[in-house]
């Protein structure tokens, strides 16, 4: 209990900054294309635009805080997400979304950079795993309302999905803007990559090798279920919520596990049980392994978030905590811009949902190795906590 105590505010971040700014646009698609507010080509490259917003907010996470405080660029993004969402209840069309899901994926780099920094650096070694894990419930937790309440409001008037979307936004605001205040201080030092360590790096890499791996979940598996299966959007949302409920429990089970086996060994497991389940759909259209592809993918889209932060933290002083999840951020952004763009870009070229997905397991895959090697060398060269393995 005393996790839940220290973490809901970060967890009502990340409700905000990635499940309501950047996954509840996904069970939209569908609706969107339908209305005629975009096209297919132009709905897939407004989910890239967001990511590239994502890469911009991770570059200027660390920064912004550094310039103007940690609370305070908190509550900035708070207020930014808001107002991003809210712009979004007119349908101006492609030319209208775009700049505000750039902005709505640059605010919620901003708070999944800042806002588990912000908690996390209070916290004692052995307490990072599950406090982390509830940190990133709230990616879980915004799927999942946006699986519950998008699809309905959508099926009437899409304006009345970003409305809401926005009140959500909004009360999350509310209820921890008296808990930001203050914060660690934030060097205005420029980042040293040597300062790092490899075990840091191949740490961020493997975090980018999942921002591409899980493209064609957060971007086209509503979509894909829906209309590429002709299963309909009752069937799509289904799994959206399937996905949701994964992602709320998978931040706390990995950081238990975590806990339990050690961070470093528990990252490798994500890695790889993630890789399997973005392999399915290139391999079965049957539901009830699309089913089990949602759940996992589901559980460790914030689990490994949340385990590689708990990691980072293992693997760098408390000083440079901020300024390396802010780079791991800013690789996991760089690695999902080019591969949102890319993957949309092959979708218009093949129409085909299929591919992509077997591409993603083999980046995942990769994590996994990446992660493998981190903890190989973190034992080799002993500049980890000793504690961390």
């Amino acid at each position: 209990m005393s996790s839940w105590r220290h973490a809901w505010p970060g967890l009502l971040a990340t409700l905000t900054g990635v499940g309501l700014c950047r996954f509840a646009y996904t069970p939209l698609i569908p609706f969107m294309i339908a209305a005629g507010v975009v096209t297919e080509t132009g709905a897939a490259y407004l989910g890239a635009a967001n990511v590239a917003g994502y890469l911009a907010g991770a570059a200027l996470a660390a920064p912004l805080a550094a310039r103007f405080g940690l609370g305070r660029a908190i509550r900035t993004c708070f207020a930014a997400s808001v107002l991003a969402l809210a712009a979004c209840i007119w349908p101006g069309g492609f030319g209208w979304y775009a700049p505000w899901r750039v902005l709505a994926g640059a605010t919620g780099a901003v708070l999944m950079v800042l806002a588990p920094s912000f908690l996390i650096a209070e916290l004692p070694a052995g307490e990072r795993g599950r406090s982390g894990g509830v940190i990133y419930t709230g990616v879980g937790a915004g799927i999942a309302l946006s699986s519950l309440i998008v699809p309905p409001l959508a099926g009437v008037r899409i304006a009345w999905a970003w409305a809401a979307l926005a009140l959500g936004a909004l009360l999350t605001a509310v209820a921890t803007w008296p808990r930001w205040r203050g914060g660690v201080a934030v060097s205005r030092a420029s980042l040293s990559l040597r300062g790092l360590g490899a075990p840091a790096l191949l740490v961020a890499l493997a975090f980018g090798m999942d921002g591409v791996g899980f493209i064609p979940h957060m971007l086209f598996w509503v979509d894909y279920i829906a209309r590429s299966l002709a299963l309909g959007t009752t069937a799509a949302a289904s799994q959206w919520l399937i996905f949701g409920i994964g992602a709320l429990l998978g931040p706390w089970l990995s950081g238990a596990v975590g806990d339990r086996i050690g961070i470093g060994r528990a990252l490798i497991l994500a890695f790889a049980l993630k890789s399997a389940a973005a392999l399915l759909p290139a391999l079965t259209a049957a539901l009830p392994l699309l089913t089990i592809s949602s759940l996992i993918a589901g559980a460790f889209t914030p689990g490994i978030a949340a385990l590689s932060a708990a990691r980072m933290a293992e693997l760098v002083a408390p000083s440079r905590q901020i300024h390396a999840w802010g780079f791991a951020t800013l690789v996991f952004g760089s690695f999902q811009a080019v591969g949102a763009y890319g993957m949309a870009y092959a979708y218009a070229a093949w129409r085909s949902y299929v591919p992509l997905y077997a591409a993603g397991a083999g980046f995942e895959a990769a994590g996994a190795l990446c992660a493998v090697a981190a903890l190989l060398l973190a034992r080799r060269s002993r500049t980890a906590n000793p504690g961390a393995d």
